[in-house]
This record gives structure tokens, C-alpha cells and sequence, in this order.
């Protein structure tokens, strides 16, 4: 059986090498504690695999302006976008949780389907 570990670390360096500019400062900045911790305890149980599965998934909101869903699997017709929301980064700053939410309705609006973790 493939160890988390290992099979984290070499997904996570497929998606760098496939990622230049911003997309890939995206991902170094934006993959910590809550998404590896979601990745480990949720997703790899689940799954026991990484396929489909987009870290740090760039999509442009309605105002053609680059932002970076925390995961996107991608089932093939099927989105289905996860945020992970941890306390500290969403719940003293009201106006960022507002903005959280109006990208989740937009992600519905193109047909997304959102999945919302609240990690402590």
C-alpha cells in the first residue's frame, strides 16, 4: 500500500513542476496545515489517491480576476470545489468570509459544486 507521505510529496511536486509565475506562488503559499491536513485525514482515506484532484485551482471570477479555489476535483464533466475554512483565517474577518462566500455562489453558478470544511 502506498504511504500518504510519499504519494503526497510527489503529487504536490507534479503540480509545481506543471506551474510557472503566480500559479505556482499560489500553490507554495496556499497549500499549509488546514489543506495537507484535510488531504491526510479526509481525502486519502477516502480515495487512497491524488487523481483528479487540483491543489490550489485557479479560476477566474466574474470580474476576470484570478483566485485559488483550496482544492478542485475534477470528475470528468463533474467540479466539485472544496474551500477549507479554518477558524483563524475566517472568523474574526467578517468582510473575507463575505468574500468567501460570493465566490462560493459564483462557483455554483458555473456549475461547481462547493464543498465547505470548517477546520479548527
Amino acid at each position: 500500500m502506498m504511504s500518504f507521505e510519499t504519494e503526497h510529496e510527489k503529487w504536490i511536486k507534479w503540480h509545481l513542476n506543471q506551474r510557472q509565475g503566480e500559479r505556482k506562488d499560489a500553490l507554495k503559499r496556499g497549500h499549509g496545515y488546514g489543506n495537507q491536513l484535510f488531504a491526510e485525514k479526509i481525502w486519502w482515506p477516502l480515495t487512497g489517491h491524488f487523481q483528479g484532484l487540483h491543489p490550489e485551482y485557479e479560476v477566474l471570477d466574474w470580474r476576470g480576476r484570478s483566485y485559488y479555489v483550496d482544492f478542485m476535483w475534477i470528475l470528468g464533466v463533474l467540479r466539485f470545489a472544496f474551500e477549507i475554512m479554518d477558524y483563524g483565517s475566517h472568523g474574526k474577518d467578517r468582510t473575507k468570509y463575505r468574500m468567501d462566500l460570493n465566490r462560493g455562489l459564483f462557483l455554483q453558478s458555473q456549475q461547481c459544486h462547493l464543498i465547505f470544511r470548517l477546520m479548527k
